[in-house]
């Protein structure tokens, strides 16, 4: 029995009184008015336009909500199709080593020192950093310009890697929604890609380094070396400047101290 039931024979027990009492009334438009009004408005209860309007506005900021959350989590992989410095690489060799002894005397308008060699290296990477500097600090003149590289995982997941640059060296953290696009522990992954104070004897050589762009792939032959300096006013007071010699190290020595002699763009 429908909800309104109790109603509709409550109507006619009134109904049927009112007739006994005024049988004159019982087919007047009136009655007949009021008789089908009641049973309209029993059958079409009126809407909650407020309720359904709040309902809606309700399920829409829902949708934003889900839609948002969605763009954020998909967003890494769209921009690495559409911004360069998130593209992706896959294959990128890991940096090549040589012993090797010898020395390169270095020169700057107001200081002097020399470069002690100690490897051979040639490294190849996506391009994750390129800091100029212009200080007055004889580190700045030593080495103008930071590059930082990326290869191997690193390379082929630079999408998914937050890089934030420092003075003077670079980090990376991966937010851990995205661990499992990348089967391989940080340990491993962190150890393919390094932060690279640059050292120059060319000027074309500086302003080709200085052109680079984020995202390029590159490679850099030269020596990691140990630098010794002074400024030419103050010839006792000596500046050293050591490399790392290894991939394996991290904090504030592990960047290589790399005095270029070639640079090539890749592609």
């Amino acid at each position: 029995m429908p909800p309104y039931q109790c109603g509709r024979e409550l109507l006619n027990y009134h109904k049927m009184e009112f007739s006994l009492l005024y049988p004159y009334f019982n087919d007047t438009p009136l009655a007949l008015k009021a008789h089908f009004s009641y049973n309209m408005l029993m059958a079409n209860p009126p809407v909650d336009k407020v309720g359904r309007r709040n309902t809606v506005i309700i399920f829409v900021c829902i949708l934003l909500v889900f839609g948002v959350l969605i763009w954020i989590f998909l967003r890494p992989f769209i921009r690495a199709e559409t911004d360069r410095k998130y593209r992706t690489l896959d294959g990128i060799p890991t940096p090549a080593q040589f012993s090797i002894t010898g020395k390169t005397d270095l020169h700057g308008e107001d200081w002097s020192g020399v470069a002690i060699h100690r490897a051979k290296y040639i490294v190849w990477g996506l391009v994750i950093n390129n800091t100029p500097y212009s200080g007055d600090s004889l580190y700045d003149k030593i080495s103008p310009l930071d590059i930082g590289l990326a290869w191997g995982d690193m390379a082929k997941n630079n999408h998914l890697v937050k890089w934030t640059q420092g003075t003077r060296h670079v980090t990376a953290s991966i937010n851990a929604l995205y661990k499992f696009f990348i089967p391989k522990d940080n340990s491993v992954l962190f150890r393919q890609y390094s932060n690279n104070h640059l050292v120059f004897t060319d000027e074309e050589l500086l302003k080709k380094a200085q052109s680079l762009q984020l995202g390029d792939y590159v490679r850099i032959k030269g020596y990691l070396v140990d630098v010794t300096a002074h400024r030419k006013k103050e010839p006792a007071i000596k500046y050293d400047f050591k490399t790392s010699l290894t991939r394996e190290d991290e904090g504030e020595d592990s960047c290589e101290v790399l005095l270029v002699t070639r640079i090539d763009v890749l592609d």
